[in-house]
């Protein structure tokens, strides 16, 4: 069946396992997971990190739990791949789309905020910026090119080399005085520059998804400022949209 799983985090790498036994017909479409006990003494985990690899993965809508049945398989035709107005970390974005992540590089300097994001953060003009610069890869191929601006006066710490976590929600929970409770998140077709293109390995000009984030804490205070180029070939975004009704 299935192997252990031995890594941290263990509820993304037991998620990530189950993910994929959906993907290869392991766990067949449409059918019945085994039941939380089974799992979780075939992964030697608890039932605790069984079930929040279950939950996660009932989020994306790729299982679905019926009262008094269980867990089944939704198919493939009905699933909602990658909503994007869910707030994950990259990593978990990437092991979403079925592709192994990792890091290829992290740059970490200081410098002035440019003009525009001084007015989206909300500091003077001229303040000075922790800058984090990253690719992200699926399978060893770019995936994410990525450039957060963080405010030095929103650092409660500053990182030392190697002490970056992989998540902006990390981030703040480790180096800043408060949590990102949620973010705004502006959709721009455009096209990749020489310093893009070289990161992603893509052609100068090739078109390409941006993203523009700005995280917000619990007081409505913009955080951080996250710039994002997405590779389409690997990560793909739904939107699900609800009927609203006017009475």
């Amino acid at each position: 069946m299935v192997s252990a799983i031995q890594r941290d985090p263990l509820f993304m790498k037991v998620r990530r396992v189950i993910l994929e036994a959906i993907q290869s017909g392991q766990f067949a479409q449409g059918n019945l997971l085994p039941p939380e006990k089974i799992l979780a003494q075939e992964f030697q985990v608890s039932r605790a990190t069984v079930r929040n690899a279950l939950q996660s993965l009932e989020d994306d809508n790729i299982i679905r739990k019926q009262h008094g049945v269980g867990t089944f398989v939704v198919p493939e035709n009905s699933r909602l791949k990658m909503r994007i107005d869910k707030v994950k970390g990259f990593y978990q974005l990437i092991g979403d789309s079925g592709y192994e992540p990792s890091i290829r590089k992290t740059e970490m300097s200081r410098d002035l905020i440019p003009d525009r994001l001084s007015e989206i953060l909300e500091v003077p003009r001229r303040s000075e910026a922790l800058i984090l610069k990253r690719t992200f890869m699926g399978d060893g191929k770019p995936a994410i090119d990525l450039c957060e601006y963080i405010p030095v006066n929103n650092l409660s710490s500053e990182p030392q080399p190697g002490e970056v976590p992989d998540s902006v929600f990390e981030f703040a929970d480790k180096f800043c005085p408060d949590r990102i409770e949620y973010t705004i998140t502006e959709i721009i077709p455009t096209t990749v520059s020489i310093s893009v293109a070289e990161a992603m390995g893509l052609p100068r000009n090739h078109p390409i998804l941006k993203l523009e984030e700005v995280h917000f804490n619990r007081t409505d205070k913009p955080m951080i400022f996250s710039e994002i180029y997405v590779n389409d070939r690997i990560i793909r975004f739904t939107v699900f949209r609800t009927r609203v009704s006017f009475i």
